[in-house]
């Protein structure tokens, strides 16, 4: 009769402690093993277009860190904003990801209805591909004075990209800190629209990546008065920066990974810490050296935030000056 009690009592506890497991609280369930199943990894670019490249080379190594498949989901419409609306959708618990670049944070401004900056959190840069100032081999600008005097004058033809884009955000704050008269974007569809027509003197100057221009510099038919990098390339060790020489402005295309808001903190941080190892073997620096990005693109959240805040309020300023975005 005893012993009948017994196992009667140690089924019950038996029980007890399972049922606890199950209805366990969020902050329990928070802590285990993660992750559990697949990560998705959203991009806003189509197969084949640089970010989702730069996704899979990522994956390449993840596998191997995380323990679990990676899988590129690619969300293309509305400048990101469907890649946004995308992530905002999936549960706050790490497994959707997403790589953004300076673009996302344009269309979130513009776009009040979509997922703010502010409810994203940054996870690693993946790649900074600084920009430079460029002007044709026969240009009267010979240096970085030259240009700037001249833009007091009047307004310099700046070659870019679209009108409100990344570009033209960058022209305009370069403008601001020179203290020139505000420059004027002649828009084209991409980098080597601009570079051509710069060679053929159809713009001032231009804020290109150096990958895009490589040619035209390498032939000699392009000069670099300055790069908006933060420190000079070892590439152009002779380039000064927009710093050095006075003006106070930095200039990058950016990408790299953040999760929705209210993602577990401890998820935060096995993100971030796995994707910098994914991204720090040979394989991912060799494909930053072949695509002309800066060598130390790999950065953790607090660079890559900082930079993402710093760009989000010069857009804002930039948008609200060129009559882009109200209020």
């Amino acid at each position: 009769m005893t012993h009948a009690k017994l196992n009667r009592r140690g089924l019950l506890a038996g029980s007890a402690a399972l049922g606890a497991g199950l209805f366990a609280p969020a902050s329990l369930r928070a802590q285990e093993a993660f992750p559990s199943r697949t990560i998705e990894v959203v991009t806003h670019a189509g197969v084949g277009g640089g970010t989702d490249i730069t996704a899979r080379m990522m994956m390449v190594n993840a596998p191997g860190v995380f323990k679990q498949e990676l899988v590129v989901v690619n969300r293309t419409a509305g400048s990101g904003a469907q890649a946004l609306q995308y992530l905002a959708s999936k549960p706050a618990d790490g497994h959707t990801i997403a790589l953004i670049t300076q673009t996302h944070l344009l269309t979130q401004l513009r776009n009040p209805s979509l997922p703010q900056f502010a409810d994203i959190i940054p996870l690693a840069r993946a790649t900074a591909d600084p920009q430079l100032v460029l002007v044709r081999r026969e240009s009267p600008f010979r240096t970085a004075a030259d240009l700037v005097n001249a833009g007091k004058e009047r307004s310099l033809r700046f070659g870019g990209t679209h009108v409100g884009g990344v570009d033209h955000v960058t022209i305009f704050a370069f403008g601001r800190a020179a203290g020139i008269q505000r420059p004027t974007l002649v828009p084209f569809r991409g980098g080597g629209d601009i570079v051509i027509n710069l060679v053929g003197g159809n713009i001032d100057t231009a804020v290109v990546n150096p990958g895009e221009a490589e040619a035209q510099l390498r032939a000699g038919e392009l000069r670099a008065l300055m790069t908006l990098a933060d420190q000079r390339l070892s590439t152009m060790p002779d380039v000064p920066t927009a710093k050095e020489v006075g003006i106070n402005v930095s200039g990058y295309t950016l990408r790299g990974f953040c999760c929705i808001k209210g993602t577990p903190e401890d998820r935060v941080a096995k993100l971030e810490q796995g994707l910098i190892r994914a991204m720090s073997g040979p394989i991912f620096k060799s494909y930053l050296e072949n695509t002309g990005q800066a060598p130390d693109s790999v950065a953790g959240r607090q660079v890559w935030g900082a930079q993402l805040e710093a760009f989000h309020k010069d857009g804002r300023e930039a948008l609200q000056a060129l009559g882009l975005l109200r209020g």
